[in-house]
């Protein structure tokens, strides 16, 4: 898929029927994809996907100037962005009321975004590219990229590794007895890159070969990513997209590619 755009519709998708649904937009630095998913029924009704792009920020102008599907009016549009510029406050450290203090650490100027993590205890607080914020629709609900993999961490238990794949970089959580301990993005063009990293987070969190490795994204069995994990895990698992969601339209896609933007649903 990398280089290439992919557009899944179920023919039985009507346009008025977009008022009933979500629309979950995952922006990374390397790709764009979105799905449509009914809110009621959780039927997944459209899906579309772009691996390799060279300018992020065109490629989401240009798809909200032609793409019908993003012109139409949703119940909730949700987007998990990445930014080079986050940081994680702990809940005993973070002042709501005033989030300027936190611009300096921030390396931006722009409009600072909280996203609360309950159950973890932290805040994420991160800006974004104006670029790509002028390009969202009014009353977008704005999440970091990292948003979807923690919404997911509730789904692991005890210590595990859940690694989402673009065609050229990585998204990574590291839960040990139940709570999240590491999370970061790193950007991978080859195999070789992807096993300096792997490495490096092996020697840094002590991960050992019996650990539980959970993947998805744009990753196959196989393939010189999969085979470069075999190295150093034996527990390595796909995973699927979690929730209430019916994927009649993935059926003869790898359901895997989409766990980590299907997430974005379980996002509050």
């Amino acid at each position: 898929m990398s280089n290439n755009s992919l557009l899944l519709v179920d023919p039985d998708f009507k346009a008025d029927a977009s008022v009933n649904c979500h629309l979950l937009l995952k922006i990374t630095n390397d790709s764009f994809s979105y799905a449509v998913v009914d809110k009621d029924s959780g039927q997944v009704t459209i899906i579309f996907d772009k691996q390799g792009c060279d300018d992020v920020e065109q490629e989401l102008k240009s798809a909200f100037e032609t793409d019908v599907y993003l012109s139409r009016k949703y119940v909730t549009i949700k987007a998990a962005v990445h930014t080079a510029n986050f940081i994680f406050v702990p809940d005993e450290w973070f002042d709501e009321d005033n989030l300027s203090v936190y611009t300096k650490f921030l390396g931006s100027e722009g409009k600072i975004y909280n996203q609360q993590h309950e159950e973890s205890g932290f805040n994420t607080l991160f800006s974004l590219d104006e670029k790509v914020e002028e390009q969202l629709p009014e009353h977008t609900v704005v999440y970091p990229q990292s948003s979807p993999l923690l919404a997911l961490s509730g789904h692991l238990s005890g210590d595990a590794l859940l690694i989402d794949f673009t065609a050229l970089s990585f998204n990574v959580l590291f839960v040990k007895d139940d709570k999240v301990r590491f999370q970061n993005h790193y950007d991978t063009e080859t195999a070789a890159e992807f096993n300096y990293f792997l490495l490096l987070m092996i020697e840094q969190l002590d991960l050992t070969e019996f650990i539980p490795v959970y993947i998805q994204g744009i990753i196959n069995e196989d393939d010189d990513y999969y085979n470069t994990l075999l190295k150093y895990f034996n527990n390595i698992h796909f995973f699927l997209p979690v929730g209430k969601h019916n994927n009649t339209l993935l059926e003869d896609m790898p359901k895997h590619y989409f766990s980590g933007l299907l997430a974005l649903d379980l996002c509050g």
